[in-house]
């Protein structure tokens, strides 16, 4: 714990340097179409959790833990990708997504052929300021290569340590504001203020069958990007309001990863891709920066959206 304590230090010993030469607010974007970006520093991280972790998910693979190490920066989107940003894209290219995502309705998640990231089925209609969601890991990333089109630089979905590393935030906790432990009693006390998840204010509607956090975020479904306090590398909305995902095939574990953070793919590609960081929708053990999921590359739901990476 020492070791990770003195990682994290020097971490943000580089963070102001560093900083300065990312993109500021109010400066241009890589293209007019592009997000917001911040600086995530380089670094070291332990990875998943320890094998008595209070809220540890059996058979998701998060435990045991592994050491990584980001030798360079690197940029991700402050926000989860919007309605409003890729609307731009589809409307650019053509590339509408297929019809058909699963919604939760009358008490369960089912397949709606008629909903789509245009209208995911919530009670008002999508704004352009919440998260895109409806869409698969083959929209997120076609998204990501028409970025990388307009702005002359390599925009991608973050690997799963990337994604992991910035949802801690500079810190060692499951989650960045320092919440270690949902107790069954009283699940997050503390997540309204930076997060949107199952929360009080959601039970009378959604009625999910699991239990929720212990106070009110003031959003029963998807709330628009960056409502929340962002983490201390400037990012909002990694853990809750829409998944996401990620560039990596799921594995059954860590065992193996690259040791330099790299996404893991296999050769012919894979059939689910890793899906990481709660929702709206999700239960408390959910919200946490290790806790992991999976979904076939084809899947679109209405609490599943996206982020990009950049090169630095």
């Amino acid at each position: 714990m020492k070791r990770l304590q003195v990682a994290f230090v020097l971490l943000f010993a580089a963070a102001p340097a560093l900083a300065q030469q990312a993109p500021a607010a109010g400066e241009p974007r890589d293209c007019p179409a592009c997000p917001d970006l911040a600086l995530v520093p380089p670094g070291q991280f332990r990875m998943g959790s320890a094998p008595d972790a209070p809220e540890l998910e059996p058979g998701r693979g998060e435990s045991p833990a592994v050491t990584l190490s980001f030798a360079r920066p690197f940029l991700v989107s402050k926000r989860e990708i919007s309605n409003g940003e890729f609307r731009r894209f589809v409307e650019a290219t053509g590339a509408e997504p297929a019809p058909g995502c699963r919604v939760w309705s009358g008490g369960q998640w089912i397949r709606d052929r008629d909903r789509n990231w245009r209208d995911p089925g919530f009670a008002a209609p999508p704004r352009d300021d919440e998260p895109v969601v409806c869409v698969s890991w083959e929209d997120a990333r076609a998204y990501a290569e028409w970025l990388s089109a307009e702005s002359g630089k390599r925009y991608r979905l973050p690997s799963e340590a990337e994604w992991e590393y910035v949802a801690r935030g500079g810190t060692s906790f499951p989650r960045y504001w320092g919440e270690n432990d949902s107790r069954e009693d009283q699940p997050l006390s503390l997540a309204c203020e930076n997060a949107n998840v199952y929360d009080a204010s959601a039970v009378d509607a959604l009625r999910l069958p699991w239990p929720n956090a212990r106070c009110d975020d003031r959003a029963t479904s998807l709330a628009p990007g960056g409502q929340y306090k962002p983490n201390a590398f400037g990012v909002h909305d990694i853990i809750g309001n829409a998944r996401e995902w990620v560039m990596d095939c799921y594995t059954a574990s860590h065992a193996g990863r690259p040791p330099d953070a790299r996404a893991w793919t296999w050769q012919g590609g894979c059939e689910q891709k890793g899906v990481r960081g709660g929702s709206w929708a999700s239960r408390p053990r959910d919200a946490r920066a290790p806790a992991r999921g999976a979904e076939p590359t084809g899947h679109r739901q209405s609490d599943l959206g996206f982020r990009v990476a950049r090169d630095y």
